[in-house]
């Protein structure tokens, strides 16, 4: 069957439209290694034609996977030919039965073509044992503003899970819904990103979307990772991030962002300079250690979000970073004070705090401080504090006490 995909969608026929139909199953098997640039991937089905549009609307994939340990595997793997394809509709599920843990990679579809769209389609990726996922690997391989190999990739009206669903946990895991890694200009939008990691501690996590490139567009998503710990006691539980963003003048907006169940539970990490984050929901939750927002990415606007975290040690904004506008933000802790051990709204101590106006943001229901910043973190005014008697409304980064209260090296499990 896999043979006989690969001659349907790279065969000579008339039109430029491939419509599938039926139920297709797939049974993955030891051929087919390609290697792109230093990177030696097996692909089970792989495309080379350009300019088609693949149509999946009449039809359902499942692969069945029994052992993928030998190498990183795909299941679609697009080469740098199959410039501007359009998969439409796809229905694909993917399940994976390896006999045991590996630190190996495996993606429902790897790309290395430019100009990819993805439209209404539904992927699905669960695995057994530990093994890394990606339901969509997108590889510009280029640190580059100029073009890369796999820009200009759009994903529309999409539904991505990816799940890791191991009881042991010996080896390093990281589960994706979306890995971006250096490709410019992508767009993502009305999609749903779901990545689940069922790990123990730092070395498992799950990763809603990451991406590195430059100018890309996040609208309108609802992105979650989920640590599947949800009693948010234990920090040595499986870490939860719902987006990461590491690229530059990225655009983040309108988007629903979910960091839950796990060790540590961050919402969004952005660390990519000239990032703008925008009208955003994003929450931390059921998390001994959440972050609604860790902002690392200087000259960076984070204006008119909602940020929320249910965390028993709380910060809903961690700030590090110099010439940043924080603005009109609503933020809120949303657990009982006497369920938290620390708690802070807008955290800018930091080294490398320094020049940022920091203006009009309203912070609800935190336990210690409402702002606790370094003397040089910029202009800091008409920000509203609306919480406990005993909560400073700001404090700053050389007062001791606070500043002890709110280390993360205090933050403890919590047993039953």
């Amino acid at each position: 069957m896999r043979e006989d995909l690969e001659k349907f969608f790279n065969g000579n026929g008339e039109g430029n439209e491939v419509k599938l139909h039926g139920k297709i199953c797939v049974k993955m098997n030891s051929i087919g290694s390609f290697t792109v640039g230093t990177t030696c991937i097996k692909g089970m089905v792989k495309i080379i034609r350009p300019n088609m549009v693949i149509d999946g609307s009449d039809a359902e994939i499942e692969a069945e996977v029994d052992d993928c340990t030998t190498s990183d595997w795909a299941l679609f793997f697009l080469t740098p030919s199959a410039r501007c394809v359009q998969f439409k509709n796809m229905n694909v599920r993917v399940h994976i039965r390896n006999l045991h843990a590996c630190t190996r990679k495996f993606a429902i579809f790897y790309n290395t073509a430019f100009g990819i769209k993805f439209e209404n389609c539904r992927l699905e990726l669960l695995s057994e044992k530990q093994l890394n996922l990606m339901g969509i690997y997108n590889n510009g391989n280029l640190d580059t503003h100029m073009e890369t190999r796999a820009d200009n990739l759009v994903i529309n009206d999409c539904f991505i899970k990816t799940e890791c669903w191991a009881e042991e946990f010996s080896k390093e895991c990281r589960v994706y819904g979306l890995y971006n890694n250096l490709a410019n200009s992508i767009s993502v939008q009305n999609t749903f990103l779901y990545a689940t990691n069922r790990g123990e501690g730092e070395k498992q996590s799950a990763i809603g979307v990451y991406t590195n490139g430059r100018f890309g567009r996040f609208v309108g998503n609802n992105i979650k990772a989920n640590g599947r710990h949800n009693k948010g006691m234990e920090k040595e539980q499986a870490h939860a991030y719902g987006f990461i963003n590491e690229g530059l003048y990225s655009l983040i907006s309108s988007n629903n962002i979910v960091g839950e169940w796990g060790g540590r539970c961050v919402g969004l990490e952005t660390s990519g300079e000239y990032t703008i984050v925008s009208g955003n929901k994003i929450l931390s939750t059921h998390t001994i250690s959440g972050r609604s927002v860790v902002s690392r990415g200087n000259r960076s606007e984070i204006t008119g979000n909602v940020l929320t975290s249910t965390s028993r040690n709380a910060r809903l904004l961690d700030l590090n970073a110099e010439n940043c506008i924080i603005s009109q933000n609503i933020m809120a802790v949303l657990m009982a004070p006497e369920e938290c051990q620390s708690g802070c709204g807008i955290y800018a101590a930091g080294e490398y705090t320094r020049g940022n106006s920091i203006t009009e943001n309203m912070i609800r229901n935190v336990r210690d401080a409402g702002l606790f910043i370094s003397r040089e973190a910029g202009t800091v005014h008409n920000n509203m504090v609306y919480s406990y008697p005993q909560t400073v409304r700001q404090a700053y980064s050389d007062d001791a006490i606070l500043r002890d209260r709110l280390d993360e090296r205090h933050i403890r499990s919590i047993r039953e």
